[in-house]
């Protein structure tokens, strides 16, 4: 049995040493004045979360607990030196926050507190229920955070439900999981929550390959799909990765031609080049080429879309026999359902995180049938790019790069020079 994981020692220490505080002749600590009315080291562990796990920044913070910018700011930074192991600890352990108390009318987690404030703005009168049923959710869901659930886990909870309860339930899950709403498609008669984007970058893809160096096969064929961005296929044969046939390639297997019949009544894209992620891919599909004989008309994927499914599936196999029990599970359960249409979310997600433009990415349809799609397959609108594919995740590290370059010019708001 794994062993249950406590938060830091030099945390506790650190609550300890400022509510024990004499405070001779000085004003009392925040901590102190937290721990009158309320538990302090849950509430330094709130404060943690907002600046390390959400973002906010020091200001709201501040604004949130009545008190000062420069308050928050020395707290979080006495910590610093601990910080990965209480994101690990907040991250992992479940912590008993109060999901909606009646007497105030308020929440302890964000999200849920929006909804109240938001819902009583309107006039909505029975947010209350929507409250008290997403609830049983929480509770399913170990009492996580809101803001840490995702489609795929409440679609396992809405299963457990009757099919009347679940359109209830999940009108509920809306409310208190907002950044689900997008990821919620619906029909006529029912609707359904899924998983819309990936949030697979180039740290994450690094780790797909590690466990892969022995199936040459999966990889070559995976690297080739998320290279290309292409659709899996149509009921027209020349489409897709699955419609590649090896005549399509063209200089040593350096560029090839893919051809997507949902867009303007069909349209090819023209040199796509083969090694824009991976310098070596052009090689290792030649070799493939050589070993089936050097065939022409034959396509890559012989079996269509039936193989490439089974290559998706042994895939996954294999990602989960060597990460199970090794990475954080959130991750690990990105990693046990890649499926085929995952690769052209994966092909913008690398492509963004590169800092290739979205007009480049969309590429330009030049009539007749004819597209060029200077980065793989071609989408025409950035906006479709946008609202379908890219994931604009906290995990990329373009989004952290971002965040780095607003922390600095941040500054001059701050106390520091407009130099700075």
């Amino acid at each position: 049995m794994s062993q249950k994981m406590e938060i830091p020692t030099e945390f506790k220490i650190y609550v300890e040493s400022k509510i024990e505080k004499n405070g001779k002749g000085g004003r009392p600590h925040f901590l102190q004045l937290l721990a009158k009315d309320r538990d302090a080291q849950e509430e330094l562990l709130n404060i943690l979360e907002l600046a390390w796990i959400k973002n906010r920044s020091f200001g709201s913070i501040a604004r949130k607990y009545k008190t000062k910018y420069d308050t928050i700011y020395r707290i979080v930074n006495d910590l610093e030196p601990f910080k990965n192991a209480i994101i690990e600890f907040l991250q992992t352990v479940p912590r008993q926050k109060r999901w909606y108390i009646k007497e105030t009318d308020s929440s302890d987690y964000e999200t849920v507190q929006a909804y109240i404030k938001r819902a009583r703005r309107d006039g909505v009168k029975h947010y209350k229920t929507h409250i008290i049923n997403a609830m049983r959710c929480w509770r399913h869901l170990k009492y996580r955070d809101p803001d840490n659930w995702n489609a795929d886990e409440v679609c396992e909870y809405l299963a457990t439900l009757s099919r009347g309860a679940q359109s209830t339930m999940l009108d509920s899950v809306r409310q208190v999981a907002p950044h689900l709403k997008e990821l919620i498609k619906t029909g006529r008669f029912r609707e359904k929550l899924k998983r819309r984007k990936k949030d697979v970058f180039g740290k994450e893809l690094n780790m797909i390959h590690e466990p892969l160096k022995e199936h040459e096969h999966i990889k070559t064929i995976f690297d080739l799909h998320i290279t290309l961005g292409a659709r899996e296929g149509s009921t027209d044969t020349r489409s897709g990765i699955t419609g590649i046939s090896w005549e399509r390639f063209k200089k040593e297997f350096t560029i090839v031609d893919l051809f997507e019949s949902k867009v303007r009544g069909g349209i090819f894209w023209r040199n796509c080049p083969v090694d824009l992620f991976f310098k070596d891919l052009p090689e290792r599909l030649k070799n493939l080429w050589i070993e089936r004989g050097k065939p022409t008309n034959e396509k890559v994927i012989v079996g269509g879309y039936k193989e490439l499914l089974e290559v998706y599936k042994q895939l996954r196999k294999i990602l989960i026999q060597y990460y199970k029990g090794k990475i954080e599970p959130s991750l690990l359960k990105e990693f046990a359902t890649i499926k085929p249409h995952d690769a052209d979310k994966i092909h913008v997600n690398l492509l963004w995180e590169a800092k290739i433009p979205l007009e480049v990415v969309a590429g330009e349809f030049l009539g007749q049938g004819e597209g060029l799609g200077l980065v793989g397959r071609g989408w025409l609108d950035i906006n479709t790019i946008k609202k379908y594919y890219l994931s604009l995740t906290q995990r990329s590290e373009r989004f952290q790069e971002i965040r780095n370059k607003i922390t600095e010019y941040s500054k001059r708001f701050n106390g520091g020079s407009h130099n700075d």
